[in-house]
């Protein structure tokens, strides 16, 4: 992958010009290496998926000109970016201890995304030389956590597709029902808490952690100074992808910038790449199912259905649309 150093500007498809033609003497090569031990390659991952984190959230908590239109939009992409962080770190603590290839495939499948059904299992399989009181706040941190995101979609879409059991008709429900005020930096800071413990779980190291000690084992607070507050679910916002769109786009573009500034500075840049390439590829399942599920004439159960049945398949997706592109194109 090769990153320009043109602007963030909207790329437009130009005849005859091929989109993966890659210049090998440039030095905005990405290499990208994987670990053989899964355990190692899923904490790497981890890794990354915290600094993208990080580096986000700092550039809109404490910039020289505060950004509101940022604040809003870019918790989506903040939220799912620290939340698969502490999956990561997680699972590659129990791929620490469960080295069976049928166990791992087991404690995956059962756990799935559930942060407070993989600590529970990690907990019982796995060595633990975090104290007491540690665990106890990651317990009740990941447990109200559950209540809101169990299956880690609660940021990436702005509701969820849901089926009544007796009537088998779809609905939908709302992520965030109405608006709501969340104190941004408490939001981060107990991320930062939590993967602090990970980290030193995972490293073995029996220093006691501490960030978590002020901090409320609540995912969500509301409140904070006013540029630090992200408001989200505007009832008045009939466009419900949009911020989620806007949101995944822009941080991806300021990930890609700043791994140009940091091979311009002489540092490596593949860490913040996978990070990146996700907030990508989310922003167009998002551009899609929004043409899908705002554009297309097609009744609600329909499109509720076709959405449910493609699940995060982007050229599922794209081939249901595209006949009706087609077609539009034509009158």
């Amino acid at each position: 992958m090769e990153t320009s150093g043109v602007s963030d500007a909207i790329i437009i498809p130009v005849k005859g010009k091929t989109i993966d033609k890659v210049n090998k003497e440039s030095k905005y090569i990405v290499k990208i290496s994987g670990q053989t031990d899964l355990s190692e390659a899923l904490f790497d991952y981890s890794e990354c998926f915290f600094e993208a984190a990080y580096k986000i959230s700092e550039s809109i908590l404490y910039p020289t000109y505060p950004d509101i239109g940022k604040l809003d939009t870019y918790f989506f992409s903040i939220a799912f970016l620290y939340r698969h962080c502490i999956e990561l770190g997680l699972k590659a603590i129990g791929f620490q201890y469960i080295r069976d290839e049928d166990d791992r495939a087991e404690f995956v499948k059962t756990t799935k995304h559930d942060l407070s059904a993989i600590l529970s299992v990690v907990t019982k399989k796995c060595a633990c030389s975090r104290p007491v009181d540690e665990l106890s706040w990651l317990q009740k941190y990941f447990s109200d956590l559950s209540q809101m995101d169990r299956e880690s979609d609660s940021f990436r879409y702005p509701f969820h597709i849901i089926r009544n059991p007796n009537t088998h008709q779809f609905d939908i429900k709302k992520v965030f029902d109405h608006q709501t005020h969340i104190d941004l930096e408490k939001f981060a800071n107990k991320f930062i808490a939590a993967y602090e413990i990970i980290k030193k779980w995972y490293n073995s190291d029996n220093k006691a952690a501490n960030k978590w000690k002020k901090l409320s084992p609540i995912f969500i607070e509301t409140g904070g100074y006013y540029y630090g507050q992200s408001v989200v679910g505007y009832k008045h916002n009939n466009a419900q992808f949009f911020p989620y769109t806007k949101g995944y786009l822009e941080t991806a573009n300021s990930l890609k910038k700043c791994m140009k500034q940091e091979t311009d500075n002489g540092k490596n840049n593949e860490h913040l790449f996978l990070p990146m390439c996700y907030l990508y590829r989310n922003c167009v399942e998002l551009s899609l199912k929004t043409i899908w599920f705002d554009e297309m004439d097609e009744c609600f159960q329909i499109k509720c259905k076709c959405m449910q049945d493609k699940k995060h398949s982007i050229i599922g997706m794209w081939n249901t649309i595209e006949p009706y592109i087609a077609q539009n194109a034509n009158e």
